[in-house]
């Protein structure tokens, strides 16, 4: 009879090591996303309090959806890891997919041409 808090282990721990790994990648990737977009958003600020006379809305916004997209990656990251984790305690193959993945990447994409084309205004 074992420990109440055994759990089924799979035949090699590397799977789960690597499921972690990956877990803490998209973690610091969201987290890098957040201070992005808070020091976006709060450069504008200052930048407004120095130059009342230049507009910065757009910086603002641009800045509100990189931490917005931060928040999303640190959730999909989670959600991926705990899907994982599942299947490879039960023994299946990890699940397949890369939807959340290309759309993190295109949205990344899409405020960094934002940020340029705000830029260059």
């Amino acid at each position: 009879m074992g420990a109440p808090h055994d759990v089924e282990v799979a035949d090699d721990p590397r799977l789960f090591q690597a499921n972690e790994r990956t877990l803490l990648a998209w973690l610091r990737t969201g987290v890098s996303l957040i201070t992005f977009g808070f020091v976006i958003a709060k450069t504008s600020v200052w930048v407004r309090k120095e130059e009342p006379l230049i507009a910065t809305r757009g910086a603002d916004l641009i800045g509100a959806l990189f931490v917005l997209l931060g928040t999303l990656t640190e959730i999909v990251g989670v959600t991926r890891f705990l899907r994982t984790r599942a299947a490879l305690l039960a023994g299946r193959p990890a699940p397949p997919g890369a939807t959340e993945i290309v759309a993190i990447g295109a949205s990344v994409a899409m405020l960094g041409l934002l940020l340029t084309a705000y830029a260059l205004i």
